[in-house]
């Protein structure tokens, strides 16, 4: 068996500790699913800051909603909760929806 050393940090360290008679048989086991994930590079993979970035150009450009934590908070505003739904009056949308779809020539 051979012996390798690398660096990892304090936090790691201290988590691995229990794990030290076990750590050859978790390195395997982690090289396993790396290979069925077909993941060649786990370092080249983008960091969480980077995809905050991309996902704040989307919302911004407008191609993705809002989180659920900023919905959640818009609506919790008091200005919100006091609105009250616009009063129309007429047939449902549904209604004329149906009725024009059946008013066309190929019907």
């Amino acid at each position: 068996m051979e012996i390798i050393k690398i660096p990892v940090s304090y936090e790691l360290a201290q988590r691995l500790r229990s794990y030290e008679n076990e750590l050859p048989r978790l390195l395997e086991l982690g090289l396993r699913v790396i290979k069925t994930k077909k993941i060649t590079s786990p370092v080249s993979s983008p960091t969480l800051l980077q995809q905050k970035q991309v996902i704040r150009a989307l919302r911004q450009a407008g191609a993705i909603g809002p989180d659920a934590e900023t919905i959640a908070q818009y609506l919790a505003k008091p200005e919100v909760k006091k609105r009250q739904p616009i009063r129309a009056g007429g047939k449902p949308t549904s209604t004329l929806i149906i009725e024009e779809r059946n008013s066309r020539s190929w019907n």
